[in-house]
Parts: C-alpha cells; structure tokens; sequence
C-alpha cells in the first residue's frame, strides 16, 4: 500500500457522500419540483393500488412499527455491536449515522424542500420527500454493515439491501409515499454512510501517523470482489428496468386518463427503481466497507 494511497483514501468515500446529497437534490428537483416528474410519480403512485389488496395488509404491520423507540433500539443494538468488538469510535459513528440521517430527512421535509402543486388530482398534495420510515430502515441496515465483523459483513448486506426494499415497496404498496421519496431517502442514508467511512479513514491516517509515521506496512490480503459486484450488477439491471418503463409512460400528460397498463408499467418502474438503488448503494457501500478495513488491517 503506497504513502499516497493510505493519505488520501478517505476522499473516495467524501466524494460519494457528496454524490448521494447532490442526488439527493436532483431527484427531488425532478420528481418533485417539475410537472413531468411528478406525473410519472403520480402515474407509478396511482399503480400502487394495484398491488395494495395483495401485500399492503402484510407489510402494515411491519411498517408501523417504525417509530422514534425503534429508532433508538436501533441505535443501541448497532453500537452494542461495535463495542463487543471492542471498536469504540465505530460505535459512536454508527450511532451518529442513524441519528444524523433521520434527523436530516424531517428537516429536508418539513423545513427545507418543498411541493409545488403541478398536477392536479386527489392524491397526497403535501411534500412527503424524503420517506422518514425508509430513512429509519435504511439508516439501521447501512449502520449494521458498518459495525458487521469481516465474517458476516456479505451476508449483512445483501440482507439490509432486501430490508431497505422490504421497507421501501411497503410504503409505495401501502400508497403512504411515491417512489421518488423512497429513493430520496436511500440516498440520504447512503450520503451518511459514506460520510461516516471517510470520517473513519481520516482517524486512522491520524492514528498511523502517530504511532508509525511514515513507514511502509504490509499490504493487507484485498477481500472479493464477487458479492458487493454482483449486488452493484442486479442494481444496474433493475435501474435500467426502472429507466424503460419511465420511457414508455413518459408521453403521458394527465394522470385522469391513464390506462391500466400505464399504470402498471408506472408502477413496477417505481419499484424496480427504488429496488435498484438499495441494492447498488448497498453494494457500493459493501466494497468501500471491505477496502476500509483491509486498509486498516495494514495498520496493525
């Protein structure tokens, strides 16, 4: 591992923490403050009803029980990881991470975005961008990678991407948000996670300095590869699945005389594209995860 490398190894993350809340801000920009993006929000939204009847009772359950308490237990079990292994400062960004991207998603919503009425039909009028239930389920799987030993560290995201879906279709299934504000609230999580890995790598640039200066270490053994690219992989195909279906109801103009079909189309574009997100965020979050400590293993 070169000088270079070790140094400046937290830009990365910085830079993807930077991505997500620019994208953060430009999904919103479209999808919420121009007319075409909240038609087609609004056409995948009215879709929804579709698959209500068959999974909105199953997953009503699950979705209340998100709350403020189930936040902080949350918080507590993810720390309670971190100290187990005896890494203090992990557990105290892993804690600032839940608590930072549910605070900024109700202040996004309720104090800073807003919703311009460009559509007119009886559907949720106010600004419900980003989803706060998403950004409490998300915030937890994101933290649980962080703090995950190297031995569970895969299996802990693939199953927090398949969390995040579960969350994000239940509140599009269960009409309580649009898709955009599902993936709005991915992007918030992710924009902290990434943030919390460059914090990280700043720590432990001070930490060799301190205890070795500049000597050389050993390179630590590179984890695979596989996982977290297969994960990015299935993303990608399900964003592009997101991106053809909004190309075929993009011509709509009035979401009063939409067919079913275009609902439907709207619809599974809305999930496809929620689903695509999770699963590549989390992906890209797994790789940076695994560089991390590989990097920080050298240091040892």
């Amino acid at each position: 591992m070169t000088s270079f490398s070790r140094e400046w190894r937290w830009v990365r993350p910085l830079l993807l923490a930077l991505a997500s809340g620019v994208a953060t801000l430009g999904v919103w920009r479209f999808f919420v403050v121009t007319t075409r993006g909240q038609l087609l929000d609004s056409i995948a939204y009215l879709g929804a009803a579709i698959g209500q009847s068959h999974v909105a009772d199953r997953l009503q359950r699950v979705l209340e029980t998100v709350s403020v308490g189930a936040i902080a237990l949350v918080m507590l079990l993810v720390a309670l990881v971190a100290v187990l292994r005896r890494r203090w400062m992990l557990a105290l960004e892993a804690a600032a991470l839940v608590a930072a991207a549910n605070l900024s998603t109700r202040v996004l919503k309720y104090h800073l975005l807003y919703r311009p009425l460009l559509v007119d039909w009886e559907g949720l009028h106010h600004n419900s961008y980003p989803s706060g239930h998403t950004t409490a389920a998300g915030s937890a799987m994101v933290a649980a990678v962080l703090v995950a030993p190297k031995s569970l560290r895969a299996p802990v995201a693939m199953l927090g991407a398949l969390v995040m879906m579960l969350f994000g279709y239940g509140t599009l299934a269960a009409q309580w948000h649009r898709p955009s504000d599902v993936v709005g609230a991915y992007l918030v999580c992710f924009a902290w996670a990434f943030g919390a890995l460059a914090v990280g790598a700043l720590r432990q640039r001070v930490l060799a300095s301190r205890t070795w200066g500049d000597s050389p270490r050993p390179e630590a053994d590179r984890p695979s590869r596989a996982v977290p690219g297969l994960m990015v992989l299935l993303g990608c195909i399900a964003t592009g699945v997101a991106a053809v279906c909004g190309w075929a109801t993009w011509q709509v103009d009035d979401v009063f005389t939409t067919v079913f079909s275009e609902q439907l189309i709207a619809y599974l574009g809305g999930a496809a594209g929620l689903c695509g997100v999770a699963m590549a965020g989390m992906g890209v979050l797994l790789r940076l995860v695994q560089l991390h400590d590989a990097r920080a293993a050298a240091l040892i």
